[in-house]
């Protein structure tokens, strides 16, 4: 079987000098201490030598991108055959035992485990025939294997550890890239949705706006003209229609103190959420509606969007109250009792109706608590009021 993951390292070039620098030690400490002067045997071992030191650096090369199991054994095979020569050639001379060694590191790069092990048996047999090939002495071969198994174990030992604090630095940074694009898609996915509320809250209140206020405007000035009209003529009928026009603009005035209460461009800067909502009543103070707001539960901090959701409910049930149920009383209850969900009613006493119509307000609503998780269940009836109750995660 291959390694899976090896073609994904860059093998450096360090490694490559790594391996051409242990061979080069090892040749000089041979050189240094043998006393032959055959220049046969000399040229044997050069060549020999480029021989390991070029296939150990391109030939890994190319077998580290290769996925052959094929190619990889024979790479090791080969480098046995020419590392077993040069023990063979040097008579185990100065560090010439180690020339296998780099061939350690090799297998714990391209095998997976069981191929590796069986490399690393390969090296230390090959030594031990090499070895025993110069010396035909079993002493000579068990004298000098527990030195060169031990740098085995060593070499082996460590390049595993190298490699897996590689793979670790490795999925390390691929997760925080993976990260980072989360985030800006998170950010961007944010930013979207900001925008896209903003829009359809000034759409909303463009329509409150055209469709309350508008409509208000106009019918004052149509009862202003005609109680001009009529004031010669029918003097209380013209006191009776400027009655009219006045509560008319009454209530045209808390349409445009809730519209411009709304338009706040930063909600925290005037309080909490319950002072808000107590402000909102108050500024929505109509004669013949009685408001009232109920906390339950021990108050907990919130959300920003979990707070602009609860108190644009509370709005716009407060405006449809006043506009459309003809109610005298209105109640808002805010729950905490439960540590996992808030819960909110806002009910009145108003006409009710048979089938709910929903508005642009109470789709709003919907679409606010949906982006929440939450659920929205509105209930009504012919002279039964009607009834908003929203369950949010907080």
């Amino acid at each position: 079987m291959e390694k899976s993951d090896t073609t994904s390292f860059n093998f450096s070039s360090g490694i490559d000098l790594a391996f051409a620098l242990v061979v080069f030690l090892t040749y000089f400490a041979t050189f240094s201490q043998t006393e032959t002067t055959s220049l046969f045997l000399i040229l044997i071992l050069i060549c020999l030598g480029i021989a390991y030191i070029t296939v150990g650096i391109y030939g890994f090369s190319y077998i580290s991108k290769s996925k052959n199991i094929i190619e990889r054994v024979g790479y090791f095979i080969l480098q046995l055959v020419i590392g077993g020569f040069i023990v063979y050639y040097t008579n185990g001379i100065g560090i010439s035992s180690f020339i296998l060694l780099p061939l350690v590191s090799h297998t714990a790069m391209l095998l997976d485990q069981d191929w590796m092990f069986a490399a690393n048996a390969g090296i230390i047999g090959t030594f031990a025939i090499a070895t025993y090939g110069y010396s035909q002495n079993f002493q000579t071969v068990w004298a000098q294997l527990p030195m060169v198994f031990a740098g085995q174990v060593f070499i082996l030992i460590f390049t595993l550890m190298a490699l897996t604090e590689r793979k670790a630095r490795i999925k390390q940074e691929n997760l925080s890239i993976e990260l980072g694009e989360a985030n800006r898609h998170l950010s961007e996915y944010a930013q979207q949705v900001k925008e896209l509320t903003l829009t359809q809250e000034r759409n909303r209140l463009a329509r409150e706006i055209h469709d309350g206020l508008g409509h208000s405007l106009t019918t004052i000035n149509m009862q202003i003209k005609a109680a001009e009209a009529m004031i010669d003529l029918d003097n209380q009928k013209a006191l009776h229609m400027m009655a009219d026009a006045e509560e008319m603009s009454t209530q045209a005035l808390v349409d445009v103190r809730n519209s411009v209460y709304a338009l706040r461009v930063d909600e925290k800067e005037s309080g909490s959420l319950e002072e808000r909502i107590r402000k909102l009543i108050s500024s929505t103070n109509v004669k013949g509606i009685d408001i009232g707001f109920t906390i339950e539960g021990e108050r907990r901090s919130v959300t920003p969007q979990v707070d602009l959701t609860l108190f644009r409910a509370c709005q716009e049930g407060i405006n449809n109250a006043i506009k459309y149920s003809n109610a005298d009383t209105l109640t808002i209850t805010l729950t905490f009792l439960d540590s996992n969900e808030i819960k909110l009613v806002i009910s009145d006493n108003g006409s009710g109706a048979e089938e709910i119509q929903s508005g642009f307000g109470l789709i709003g609503i919907r679409e606010r608590v949906r982006l929440l998780n939450g659920k929205v269940e509105v209930t009504t009836a012919s002279g039964l009021g009607f009834t908003i109750t929203i369950l949010l995660p907080g």
